[in-house]
C-alpha cells in the first residue's frame, strides 16, 4: 500500500448500539485513508410488504448514514461517502470492495464480554466470509476493542514463506502511523530444537530488517506451555502484556500460526482480541 490516495471501506450497522465507538478510532482513519466509503446494508428490506413502511426506513437510515459521514468530514477532514445497498451484506461489502476500488475494509465483529480467550463461539459469518474472501487486508474490531491510537503494532511469524510479505506490510503500517513493531514467534516443543533456532535466528533478521527503515522494533520468542492448540491464546496475552494497539495476521496458508483460511485459531484471534486484528491474505505464495 502506498501513502497516498488511499481510501477505506468502513462497514457499518446503524442499528449496533456501539457504533459511536468508532468515533474514537478517527485518529487512525488520518493515517489510513483520504478517502472513505461508509457502507450500511440493508438485509430484511424485502420483507416489509408496505411500500410506505420501507420508504420511511430508508429515508431515516439515510438521514442517520449522512449524519455519522458528516461527523466523521467535519472530525477528520477526509472525503467521506456514505453509501447505502440492499442484499446479503457479506457479498455487498465485498462488491462494493471491488467496486470502489479500495485498500482496506474496516468492520465490527460481535463478541461474548464474558469470554476471555477461549473458542467458545465463531465469529459470525458475515465477518468470516469478508475476511476469506477479501482482496484488501480487512481490520476488525469485536464489541470489547477499546480502540485509540495505533502505537504499537504486534507481528506474529512463523517459518512459512508469506513472512517477508507480512513484514513488509507491517513496514508500511507502522510508517504510517510512527509507530513500534513488536515481533513475536512461538514454538510448543522443547524436542523440537532446530525449530526454536530457526525461529530465533529469523526474529533476530526481521528485527534487524524493521530497524534498518528507522522504526523501532523488538523480537521475543515465547513458549506455548499448552502447546499449539494454546497458540491464539497466547499470543493474545502477550499482545495483552506488550499493550499492543493492533495485531497484524495472515489468513491464509499461514498454517503453523494460524489455521489454513478461516480456522479455529484465526477466528479465535478474531473474536477476543482487546485491540483490532488486521487480516491480510498473501499477494502471491511464492516468496
Amino acid at each position: 500500500m502506498s501513502n497516498s490516495n488511499q481510501s477505506v471501506l468502513i462497514a457499518v450497522d446503524l442499528d449496533d448500539k456501539t457504533l459511536w465507538r468508532l468515533s474514537r478510532s478517527y485518529d487512525n482513519l488520518t493515517h489510513l485513508a483520504d478517502k472513505v466509503i461508509i457502507l450500511y446494508v440493508f438485509e430484511n428490506l424485502n420483507r416489509i410488504s408496505s411500500e410506505e413502511e420501507r420508504n420511511k426506513i430508508v429515508f431515516d437510515k439515510d438521514n442517520q448514514l449522512s449524519a455519522f459521514a458528516q461527523d466523521i468530514r467535519e472530525k477528520t477532514g477526509l472525503d467521506i461517502r456514505p453509501v447505502m445497498q440492499k442484499g446479503r451484506a457479506a457479498e455487498e461489502i465485498l462488491k462494493a470492495a471491488e467496486s470502489y476500488n479500495v485498500d482496506m475494509i474496516a468492520m465490527s465483529t460481535h463478541t461474548q464480554p464474558e469470554d476471555d480467550h477461549t473458542e467458545k463461539h465463531q465469529i459470525g459469518g458475515i465477518t468470516n466470509k469478508v475476511v476469506r474472501e477479501s482482496k484488501v487486508p480487512v481490520f476488525t474490531f469485536n464489541s470489547n476493542v477499546k480502540l485509540k491510537k495505533i502505537n504499537k503494532i504486534l507481528l506474529p511469524l512463523d517459518l512459512t514463506v508469506e513472512t517477508k510479505q507480512k513484514v513488509t506490510n507491517a513496514i508500511d503500517l507502522a510508517q504510517r502511523f510512527e509507530a513500534s513493531i513488536h515481533v513475536v514467534s512461538v514454538y510448543w516443543s522443547k524436542h523440537l530444537e532446530d525449530i526454536r533456532m530457526m525461529l530465533k535466528q529469523q526474529l533476530e533478521q526481521v528485527k534487524s530488517f524493521i530497524e534498518e527503515d528507522g522504526i523501532e522494533c523488538s523480537a521475543e520468542l515465547i513458549e506455548s506451555e499448552a502447546g499449539e492448540k494454546d497458540l491464539p491464546s497466547t499470543i493474545l496475552k502477550f499482545a495483552d502484556s506488550i499493550e499492543a494497539d493492533l495485531i497484524m495476521i495472515m489468513t491464509q496458508q499461514e498454517t503453523r500460526l494460524v489455521e489454513f483460511f478461516m480456522g479455529s485459531a484465526a477466528q479465535t484471534i478474531i473474536r477476543l482480541s482487546r485491540v483490532p486484528v488486521l487480516s491480510i491474505i498473501p499477494k502471491e505464495p511464492g516468496y
